[in-house]
């Protein structure tokens, strides 16, 4: 070939090579091997937080490509919504995976996890860089967050550059922020159906339930104490969808909504399963990482860390498609 001319595009040698299988197997070291105490089920320990991150890390890279697509505004239209409820799907089957694991890290006795557990010094789940990610990708707010042995998470991981990324990802669009924007746009479609629905809602005679959301400036009281997290126009985006489902436009909307419900969800039985995990291994004994171990980690199973909350609190507003119906007769 000629100096200069087109590089050969790089193919795989083989299986091993594509894979880089030497790398990643490579990577189950054991600790009480290496110090002379093998302790045999090290070895899942290590392999089941290799693939968590691993999957982690394919959910970042699809997060990243849903934000990406969500920004773009000709993004928002029901050609790339396919593109989003597909990753999205696969999103939810990840965690679905990762919350089985924890029954197969549970194979390991207690007392069998105490032959090993003091090889690992102060390292801990906590310091997951892509973990903390995929938090802030999704949207976490850091006043949110419990303080971890009293320290903010970021001070928690050892490297710089993790810190760097970090703070960096903190000021990042989020998907919560992406999909508010997607919201108020579809909250513009029709500029008729909100004075519809609220006719609905004094016709069914129960117009105080419907407060919270009727009265733009209840709502955006209980936003500014931190009951509500999307804004108002993007709410009533979010409901107009619900409300409108089966109608032409509204399919694959609605099933973006419905998605991202359920990573929300699954994300919180992932956090719990954790913790009933963890009760079952250590009691509870303090975390190798410096925090009260079981006890920090209930703490952050609740409403807080819940970022599309406003998604299941949506059912409280619904009515009756064929109260709103009648109102348009």
């Amino acid at each position: 070939m000629a100096s200069g001319g087109p590089s050969e595009p790089e193919k795989a040698k083989s299986y091993e090579n594509y894979l880089q299988l030497e790398k990643v197997l490579g990577g189950v070291r054991r600790l009480s091997e290496v110090n002379n105490d093998p302790a045999h089920d090290e070895h899942l320990f290590i392999v089941i937080h290799q693939a968590f991150e691993l999957w982690f890390k394919q959910m970042l890279f699809d997060l990243e490509s849903i934000i990406e697509i969500f920004d773009s505004k000709p993004g928002r239209d029901q050609k790339h919504m396919l593109t989003i409820t597909q990753r999205l799907e696969r999103i939810v089957l990840i965690w679905k995976l990762l919350i089985d694991q924890f029954f197969i890290i549970e194979t390991i006795p207690p007392l069998n996890f105490l032959e090993f557990r003091h090889h690992l010094g102060s390292a801990s789940g906590f310091q997951s860089l892509q973990f903390r990610l995929l938090e802030n990708k999704f949207g976490i707010r850091d006043e949110d967050r419990k303080k971890y042995a009293n320290k903010i998470y970021i001070d928690m991981l050892d490297a710089e550059s993790s810190k760097d990324k970090l703070r960096e990802s903190a000021k990042d669009k989020t998907l919560l922020s992406v999909v508010q924007l997607w919201l108020e746009d579809m909250d513009d479609i029709d500029s008729d159906f909100w004075q519809r629905y609220t006719k609905a809602v004094v016709h069914s005679g129960n117009q105080a339930s419907f407060e919270g959301v009727v009265d733009k400036d209840k709502y955006e009281s209980d936003r500014e104490h931190g009951i509500r997290r999307l804004s108002h126009k993007a709410f009533k985006g979010a409901l107009r969808i619900s409300l409108l489902r089966d109608k032409p436009g509204y399919c694959l909307p609605y099933k973006v909504l419905s998605l991202i419900t359920d990573v929300d969800g699954l994300i919180m039985k992932w956090r719990y399963n954790h913790v009933l995990m963890v009760h079952r291994m250590i009691g509870s004994k303090a975390g190798t990482g410096g925090s009260s171990g079981y006890q920090y980690l209930q703490s952050t199973v609740s409403d807080k860390y819940r970022i599309f909350i406003d998604f299941f609190n949506m059912s409280t507003f619904l009515i009756p498609r064929r109260d709103l119906e009648s109102v348009e007769e």
